[in-house]
């Protein structure tokens, strides 16, 4: 018999040594200790091959009772509890069918209509930045390539100067996959002026040691997720797009995923462009689309346009 807690360490040590993200790891080992913090002192039970599949749903139950966490997050630590019941068949601590997660359902989640930019909103907003100064530049890529790319804000940030080939782009992304984008004919023609007032900007005596990110501030440093963050809000208000967008980067990410969607992409090659691990995450994209634009795609990939009746 084994111990829960000595489980986890194994689990937390294994994550480390295959290079998941050192954020990924905290987030699963508070939501693995809270499942075995409530499973040893409200179940009084600290051995693996004691858990049951009730345990986990009253633990479930537990989590429901509290109010403080939508069914999202309550999924996402369901998630991870089921991912390390997994790991221990895989290292046949447990068989598989003594794994108690194997039946756990997700709960069911309120389908939220997500509202994000249009694509006006978005030509205004990169029409409006002039391209004058060094920041002005940088900002105007910066935010074409969240539109146009769909990655992660995180993933923008990481951008390195060796990441960037010549009709292509890798990302690392979470959980340490790593994935290419393309660059688009657009995308060039704004990475090309980038790349030029970058090299006027630290060309110069006391920019000897810039760092080695793609994006990088006035002084040569890496740009962080906060001011990705501000410069889009500042950039969203200038123009003054709708009051009920966030104007945040992850809206970028939902535009992205709808025009593609709009434009007759399939879903999976659009899941594979935006880092999921499966298509179903991307199917919440769907949600925020019109019915005119649903039936638009409908009419243009109709199985009878091309049989020449």
């Amino acid at each position: 018999m084994r111990k829960i807690s000595d489980l986890i360490k194994d689990f937390h040590l294994t994550q480390r040594v295959e290079g998941k993200a050192p954020k990924y790891i905290d987030l699963c080992r508070h939501r693995l200790g809270r499942w075995y913090e409530y499973t040893r002192s409200v179940c009084g039970i600290e051995m693996i091959d004691e858990v049951v599949p009730s345990h986990i749903r009253s633990y479930i139950g537990y989590c429901q009772e509290l109010g403080a966490e939508r069914n999202t997050t309550i999924n996402g630590s369901i998630s991870t509890i089921r991912l390390f019941f997994n790991y221990l068949v895989e290292e046949e601590y447990l068989d598989e069918l003594e794994n108690p997660a194997r039946k756990i359902k997700d709960l069911r989640e309120d389908k939220r209509i997500i509202t994000t930019f249009n694509d006006d909103e978005v030509k205004r907003i990169l029409l409006a930045i002039p391209e004058v100064t060094y920041s002005n530049i940088r900002d105007k890529c910066m935010l074409a390539f969240l539109f146009d790319t769909g990655i992660r804000v995180s993933e923008l940030c990481g951008i390195k100067k060796d990441d960037i080939r010549s009709d292509s782009v890798l990302i690392r992304g979470k959980g340490s996959k790593e994935r290419l984008v393309y660059i688009s004919k657009t995308m060039r023609k704004y990475m090309r002026k980038y790349e030029k007032a970058k090299a006027i900007k630290f060309d110069k005596p006391h920019f000897e040691e810039i760092e080695d990110y793609y994006f990088l501030d006035q002084s040569g440093h890496k740009l962080h997720r906060s001011r990705i963050n501000r410069i889009l809000r500042y950039r969203s208000d200038n123009v003054k797009v709708r009051k009920e967008l966030r104007a945040s980067p992850h809206d970028c990410r939902h535009y992205y995923a709808q025009a593609q969607i709009r434009n007759g992409i399939d879903m999976y090659s659009l899941s594979r462009l935006l880092g999921h691990y499966d298509a179903s995450m991307t199917s919440k994209y769907l949600r925020g689309l019109e019915q005119t634009d649903i039936l638009k795609i409908g009419r243009k990939y109709s199985p009878l346009n091309e049989m020449n009746l």
